[in-house]
């Protein structure tokens, strides 16, 4: 989610931010029901554990549905819902405490519907209860309440059960949450999994990418899959909900891989590019790491070279591609500083001070520099392959396939980390491309070409060496030219 004021205070005076609620508007509250129920008709009860304001109930309601609510707060007088002011976490924390007496932690639920809460680990509740959280939720991690959610309730729910959630779509590739998606691919059935228009939540001051997914507890009742990649925007989203304009998939073909590193979720993908992911990931052939963390910025850092402050620091060269100056210069003495100070980190100190390469850390486009002999780097992802390497390893980072397969595949958030960085397939260019592709990124960092000339040869050898259609080569560079409209 964007960050925007650090409190949001709603009409009921309660900050957005640390309760993780946001309404759900009404058409997407109607079409989870109406599906859920086309599903099944005839379940009788239905739990939704982040009930907020109802705004998921009316329509089970109306079909007299026996209906049960919880949530920490109680925002309104509620007229659908039994609601009960209960914790859903604690709940399946003390289920999961007693699972050693009683085996059976499951709920008498036929539906579960829920737009959980969107908060993340900076959250009071997940900071001080962590250690405690991490033994009951094991694989899938603490790093957001809405993973947890959505964990807990494939755990407890029965054998047929439904579940209808809108949620934070970053658990779809994230490597964070592999995870949870394992426990997705071997405990459920996939009917339906839907991208949501960058603007759903827009009016609510939140920049947060969401997706409909619904799940049935076990695995027997899998067919298709119907998707629908991102509207451009709610209305048009409207429309493809109202007549059911949704592309049925086999479930092997939403997967990248059923193995537990590589298990991200595609939606829409073109089987020319899935394919590339058959080759090596970036992070198996070369060292894909962060660096330091001072804790301290303003103490640390000089925005200009001074005494004390000599080392070239780079942490996110944002739309600079190809070669990029330092965005800072850090203390001299900070491998010392390191030793002393608790919040001053360095990591993968063996490769501090090395040459090879800096990627773009936040913002939506994704781009690759080359870091310096004698440079130090931050939290950003840093790539370090051997000197004959780097060159034509810009290059591809730097080219509309990757931005595509970046931002278009792996990244579902504006922060880019390592951990997706290293999951970019590397296709096995032979020598001839390479000394190519060498040669632009010298040009580029020797200012004999633009970096847009640059970007359109570099494309051009990449499609001709993969064989790409000529479909696929406009729909990359669509995306590419076109990232605000299209991530």
């Amino acid at each position: 989610m964007g960050r925007f004021e650090k409190i949001l205070v709603d009409n009921n005076g309660v900050d957005r931010r640390e309760a993780g609620y946001y309404s759900t508007p009404l058409f997407i509250s109607e079409y989870i029901t109406n599906e859920l129920l086309r599903i099944n008709p005839n379940g009788k009860k239905v739990l939704d554990p982040a009930v907020g304001k109802e705004e998921l109930l009316k329509s089970f309601s109306i079909n007299g549905k026996e209906i049960d609510s919880f949530d920490i707060i109680e925002y309104d007088d509620y007229k659908y819902s039994n609601f009960s002011r209960v914790d859903f976490i604690e709940l399946y924390k003390s289920k999961k405490i007693n699972q050693f007496f009683n085996s059976d932690i499951s709920l008498d639920y036929d539906y579960y519907i829920a737009n959980p809460p969107y908060n993340c680990h900076e959250l009071n509740y997940i900071r001080d209860n962590k250690k405690e959280l991490n033994q009951i939720f094991g694989d899938i991690g603490v790093h957001n309440m809405y993973s947890m959610f959505l964990s807990a309730i494939i755990d407890m729910a029965k054998e047929g059960a439904l579940i209808g959630v809108i949620i934070s779509d970053s658990f779809l590739t994230a490597t964070m949450h592999s995870g949870l998606r394992q426990q997705i691919i071997e405990k459920c059935t996939v009917h339906q999994l839907l991208l949501c228009p960058n603007d759903l939540f827009w009016s609510q001051k939140a920049d947060v990418r969401t997706c409909i997914i619904i799940l049935q507890k076990g695995k027997k009742y899998q067919n298709g899959v119907l998707i629908s990649n991102r509207a451009k925007d709610t209305n048009d989203f409207k429309h493809i909900l109202a007549a059911r304009k949704l592309k049925e998939l086999k479930i092997e073909q939403l997967l990248l891989s059923k193995d537990k590193t590589a298990n991200q979720f595609i939606i829409d993908i073109e089987n020319e590019i899935i394919d590339l992911f058959k080759n090596k990931r970036l992070g198996e052939i070369f060292k894909c790491i962060t660096g330091i963390s001072t804790g301290n910025d303003n103490k640390y850092l000089s925005k200009e070279k001074k005494d004390g402050f000599n080392v070239p620091f780079y942490k996110n060269p944002g739309r600079r591609k190809f070669v990029t100056e330092p965005d800072a210069f850090l203390i001299d003495n900070f491998m010392e500083e390191s030793l002393i100070v608790k919040d001053f980190m360095v990591r993968n100190k063996n490769y501090m001070l090395c040459e090879g390469i800096t990627c773009s850390s936040m913002g939506l486009p994704f781009s690759a520099c080359y870091l310096p002999e004698g440079a130090t780097y931050g939290v950003n992802a840093n790539i370090f392959p051997p000197k004959a390497d780097i060159h034509w390893l810009i290059a591809y980072l730097n080219s509309s396939l990757v931005t595509f397969l970046v931002r278009g595949i792996l990244i579902r958030s504006n922060m880019v980390t390592s951990g997706y960085i290293s999951q970019i397939p590397v296709p096995d260019f032979d020598n001839n491309i390479k000394d190519e592709l060498n040669q632009i990124t010298i040009n580029v960092i020797n200012n004999n070409i633009t970096t847009e000339i640059a970007i359109n040869k570099i494309d051009e050898l990449i499609f001709e060496f993969l064989n790409s259609s000529n479909e696929t080569i406009q729909k990359i560079k669509h995306f590419a030219k076109n990232l605000n409209h299209k991530v």
